[in-house]
């Protein structure tokens, strides 16, 4: 009673500080490219799709990338407020969240209360321009967000009913807090996205990837990133990512697209479909064997089709696992082992599965295996490596965090939480835990986080935990 009673204040201390939606926006200006990079973050189970329009008369091209939602196809809620857009002179435009700020209200101005990013990318060229078409309006709607303006010059303007905030310096991240009046708070997707703005000198393709990817929120988390995007403004050219999946990309050249007419394309249509989907499905309605032998037909023959280049199949193996499945994990695990047989990933959660099935040998051979291939790697040594119930948490991607904490049972939460060190950009610290399973967060500035590397957790939504097993 004690330990349900200690969880239940954690939960709500925990999730009372949490926000309701994310996104992470940055510019990266070298003098030669001006790239933005967009991150979304959502629930997992939001859709989308993306709209093209042509030039006409009246106006230029452009798209715009909208929710998807219930309703006839040209008039639910999501197609009428598009989430962001470009247009075909390198015009960029996207929302943040944040709590809501006051508007300011002008006699001598109109009240805009229609959105306003089809009207501007298909008008103006350059943030100067739609800032003056801004400014004819009250925008008494735009309350608890912030629309990020740019242009293929470099120019970038933050916009809220109740103020404008031009370019203050040539690389800029914006993420969910007001930024008027210069004020700034602890966000870690922010401060590691300035981070690796104010160190780097040229940018690449390559780098507005690895900003992306440390700026993204993942599995397992209330909110996840469901796209990333990076554009090269000056060619309105978008390198898209799905699920914080960077191995996998579509390229939109907008210009092209254009060329196409009016026309819609969901976002997931433009990936390889999630084999995890169909292997639960298999499992449920004709067992293992029949999982185990579509898995290996799909790979052999369908890898077009299918991405196998993400972990979710092993996530699947995962949940599998702490479902009571572990015999069933293991033989979708060992296939899995055929295909790719240097993934460290898979033989440290093989060796969970072995040992959750009570085979020590084959658990102690795989956990071997996994640190062999990987000496360093947390997971591996998160799972593997427990002398004497002496557990090594590790953060990485969080380099601009002012403070990461370790809290669990074993810390009475907040109590007794562990402050957490950086060596080399990544934070660490060492727990003794209790044996048997123990559940954990992270607090990274005055976010609370579950693991984004252990994949195994307890929970649903902002009642979410880590979760790991001590031997």
């Amino acid at each position: 009673m004690q330990k349900i009673s200690t969880l239940v204040i954690c939960i709500y201390f925990l999730t009372s500080t949490i926000p309701s939606n994310a996104c992470t926006i940055f510019m990266a200006n070298d003098g030669q490219h001006v790239w933005i990079g967009n991150n979304e973050d959502e629930l997992f189970s939001t859709k989308y799709r993306m709209w093209y329009y042509p030039a006409q008369k009246a106006g230029y091209g452009y798209m715009i990338w909208t929710e998807l939602s219930a309703g006839k196809l040209f008039y639910g809620l999501m197609y009428k407020n598009p989430q962001g857009g470009l247009n075909e002179y390198g015009l960029f435009m996207d929302y943040t969240a944040i709590d809501e700020m006051p508007v300011v209200n002008d006699p001598t101005k109109k009240d805009r209360k229609k959105e306003l990013v089809h009207d501007i990318l298909k008008s103006c060229k350059t943030v100067e321009e739609a800032i003056h078409y801004i400014n004819k309006f009250n925008l008494v709607k735009l309350k608890n967000a912030q629309l990020y303006i740019a242009d293929a010059s470099g120019d970038y303007a933050t916009v809220h009913g109740g103020y404008i905030i031009r370019k203050t310096e040539t690389n800029f991240a914006l993420t969910n807090y007001c930024i008027n009046g210069g004020h700034k708070e602890a966000c870690y997707r922010r401060d590691v996205a300035s981070t690796y703005l104010g160190a780097t000198t040229t940018f690449q393709l390559a780098d507005i990837k690895n900003i992306l990817q440390k700026s993204t929120q993942k599995q397992p988390q209330t909110l996840i990133t469901n796209y990333s995007m990076a554009i090269d403004l000056k060619k309105a050219i978008l390198h898209v990512y799905y699920k914080n999946d960077f191995t996998t990309e579509k390229i939109i050249d907008l210009k092209s697209e254009l060329q196409s007419g009016k026309h819609h394309n969901d976002l997931v249509d433009y990936f390889p479909k999630d084999v995890s989907a169909l292997l639960e499905k298999k499992l449920k309605n004709e067992g293992i064997n029949e999982v185990v032998t579509t898995y290996k037909t799909l790979r052999n023959n369908s890898a077009d089709k299918y991405n196998f280049t993400n972990n979710a199949v092993i996530n699947l193996c995962i949940q599998w696992i702490d479902n009571g499945k572990a015999k069933e994990a293991i033989r979708l695990l060992e296939t899995l082992k055929e295909f790719d047989p240097d993934k460290s990933d898979i033989y440290t959660w093989l060796g969970v599965a072995y040992r959750k099935d009570n085979n020590l040998n084959e658990s102690s051979k795989n956990f071997a295996r996994a640190l062999e291939l990987q000496p360093n790697d947390y997971l591996a040594t998160l799972w593997g490596r427990q002398d004497s119930q002496k557990v090594i948490f590790k953060l990485s991607d969080f380099e601009g965090a002012e403070q990461v904490l370790l809290m669990g049972e074993f810390t009475q939460w907040t109590k007794n939480a562990i402050k957490m060190t950086k060596q080399n950009g990544v934070w660490m610290c060492e727990a003794v835990l209790p044996k048997g399973e123990n559940i954990y967060k992270f607090k990274v500035n005055n976010d609370y986080l579950t693991d984004k590397i252990n994949m195994m957790y307890i929970g649903t939504g902002p009642d979410m935990y880590s979760k790991i097993y001590v031997w």
